[in-house]
């Protein structure tokens, strides 16, 4: 794990996270892979596997399309790749969770940061309708209250998304998280000014992005395990009346 020298471990975390979903919080790469070999087969584009899938996800939908066109063939013009990206979530959003799974410990650690007084939002540049689903068929609503996605403002690893989040979450100045499974995500909390974490479960990877304030963490458990011990004493917890009703918002 490192540490930058602007947040020294003595200066406890402030109890507000964002998380990034595919990859970070749910396994979804199944679904993803399926909705769109469908999309490919229906124009006659070869389908890809999942682990040819997996290299394309991380800036959200539309992105995803473009890149599995210009693997299978000639790229997708501009007009396309718009028809494209609404078939594709048309298909997406007919089974939307199918076979997604949260990663082993996820669950369980959501619900102990939250009794322990974490505010927790998510940032992602996945299709918005499809995210606040999983978000609830995981049964993560409960935790999670803040979801700003890909569609809403720019997307990631501009910082605006992340920015907005927080600010829904109503986060004072502090030592956030965001966190993340790519290189995206890393460079998102960067431009953001936010500390990032790089979980290694999910589907990318650290990249070229400087370690200097950023943490790598294995596991869900090693992640959650160190965010109660260096979050906020219960005693300063921050309300959970912190959680904003915005647009955006459970």
């Amino acid at each position: 794990m490192s540490t930058s020298p602007e947040h020294p471990i003595a200066k406890r975390l402030s109890g507000w996270a964002v998380f990034d979903l595919d990859g970070t919080l749910a396994d979804s790469l199944s679904d993803i892979s399926l909705a769109l070999s469908k999309v490919l087969r229906r124009h006659h584009r070869n389908s890809l596997s999942l682990e040819e899938t997996k290299k394309l996800v991380g800036k959200g939908p539309r992105t995803l399309v473009e890149r599995a066109w210009l693997a299978t063939g000639e790229p997708a013009s501009e007009e396309q790749a718009r028809e494209l990206t609404g078939e594709y979530l048309l298909e997406y959003r007919s089974n939307p969770k199918g076979g997604t799974r949260a990663f082993p410990g996820i669950h369980e650690g959501l619900r102990r940061l939250f009794s322990l007084g974490w505010s927790l939002g998510l940032c992602t540049n996945k299709d918005g309708r499809a995210a606040r689903f999983l978000v609830e068929e995981l049964g993560w609503e409960k935790w999670i209250r803040v979801v700003v996605s890909g569609e809403e403002t720019t997307r990631k690893p501009d910082p605006l998304p992340l920015r907005l989040a927080l600010r829904r979450m109503k986060a004072p100045p502090g030592r956030h998280l965001f966190i993340g499974d790519s290189e995206v995500d890393l460079q998102t909390a960067r431009n953001a000014r936010v500390e990032g974490v790089f979980l290694s479960h999910g589907y990318g990877e650290f990249g070229s992005v400087s370690r200097d304030g950023m943490h790598h963490m294995g596991t869900a458990a090693e992640l959650f395990s160190w965010m109660a011990r260096a979050g906020p004493r219960p005693a300063s917890a921050p309300p959970r009346s912190g959680f904003a009703k915005l647009p955006g918002n459970f």
